[in-house]
């Protein structure tokens, strides 16, 4: 089953690889460690401008209980699809990502089921809830075509963040890295 640490490892590599505490300002306000200050209202003004080492203990702290837990993925077997949807969830919301997650499953075993002439399978719902059966679905297609097809849908989304909010632009070669990994 997959771990936190490696996870919460793999988004510093998009929020702050160097570790150093660097805050930046986007959409989402300050942001440290890839947590920013308008969905984590209730920080104090310590940890956008208090000790690293410090500010990165809560942040794991908070990345585990309201990203990692909330999608429940630690009930997932393969490591790098944790991984990226812990990222995902980190940089666009948990229920965006879970709504991805659950697409991505669904593309992957509508396919699955064409290619076999099997009758597919009751959908999942597209909810933003990951729940047993979305844990499931998950756990049944191929770890890296589902892997793929998130970087996909993350890639989309990003390229429509950028089309709809101009401002937002600047950012996208930076998504689009991430989509990628």
């Amino acid at each position: 089953m997959a771990e936190f640490k490696p996870a919460f490892a793999f988004v510093l590599l998009h929020e702050d690889p160097s570790r150093s505490g660097k805050v930046t300002v986007d959409a989402g306000g300050r942001t440290r460690f890839g947590i920013a200050q308008k969905f984590h209202p209730e920080l104090p003004e310590e940890f956008f401008t208090g000790p690293a080492e410090e500010a990165l203990t809560r942040a794991e702290e908070i990345e585990e209980r309201d990203y990692w837990r909330a999608m429940r993925l630690d009930e997932i077997e393969d490591q790098n699809v944790a991984n990226k949807l812990f990222d995902m969830g980190v940089n666009m919301g948990v229920r965006q990502a879970s709504i991805y997650a659950q697409r991505a499953a669904n593309f992957l075993l509508a396919r699955d089921a064409e290619r076999t002439a099997q009758a597919a399978g009751s959908r999942l719902a597209e909810d933003g809830r990951i729940g047993g059966k979305t844990l499931a679905a998950i756990d049944a297609v191929d770890p890296q075509e589902y892997h793929q097809v998130l970087c996909e849908l993350s890639e989309a989304h990003y390229r429509h963040l950028a089309a709809v909010n101009p401002e937002q632009a600047v950012n996208l070669r930076g998504w689009l890295k991430r989509a990628q990994a």
